[in-house]
């Protein structure tokens, strides 16, 4: 009896423990969403609306004060308009007009249609600079597009550059943007830093 005892005692502890049961984790669709984000582009686009038809873009007024000419500043970008410091690209010629295809319907109803500009700050400039724009003729403002919400006294600075990194050289800025045209019209684009100030007209439209 005493080893029958004994035999049963070893048996019953040499038997493996039980398993433990762990629940497998999962993820819900609003947690994957969360975690599973691109990363952002530098100049996102604007939220659409497919159930907004855009109205009718009248052609490039041609009575509206004459811009400059947008001139070479690198071989590697396009032409600008502007003065040093900052130069805004984007602009056709012969003085700054913005010809907006009729291919072209990025339209956003409290903004307008959307034309992608290109700033470079420098070389080796670490002020901001404040950018404004408006109708010339009813003192609208533009709004502008950077990588946040839209605005209409977007800053440049230096020292966070949306691009990481100037086509033209290291010691530049460079930031890409959208800016929304109403309508057709006669517009300004100004560009103010410590010390200095620049003021340009332009016409846009079809």
């Amino acid at each position: 009896m005493i080893i029958l005892g004994l035999t049963l005692i070893l048996a019953a502890c040499s038997q493996p423990p039980s398993p433990q049961i762990t629940a497998t984790p999962t993820i819900d669709s609003a947690h994957l969403t969360a975690f599973a984000r691109p990363y952002p582009t530098d100049t996102p686009l604007p939220p659409t609306t497919p159930t907004s038809t855009p109205p009718p873009l009248g052609a490039v007024p041609q009575d509206c004060p004459p811009g400059p000419t947008p001139q070479p500043i690198s071989p590697y970008i396009g032409p600008a308009i502007g003065s040093s410091p900052v130069w805004a690209v984007g602009f056709g010629g012969p003085h700054a007009v913005l010809h907006i295809p009729v291919s072209y319907d990025t339209y956003i109803p409290q903004y307008g249609w959307t034309w992608k500009l290109i700033w470079e700050v420098g070389p080796n400039y670490t002020h901001r600079i404040t950018l404004r724009g408006g109708d010339l003729r009813n003192s609208t403002s533009l709004w502008f597009q950077f990588s946040g919400d839209p605005t209409t006294s977007p800053i440049l600075d230096a020292q966070t550059p949306d691009h990481p990194e100037s086509v033209i050289g290291n010691n530049w800025a460079e930031w890409g943007s959208y800016l929304y045209i109403p309508a057709a019209g006669c517009y300004y684009l100004e560009a103010s830093w410590p010390g200095g100030h620049w003021r340009i007209t332009f016409a846009a439209g079809r």
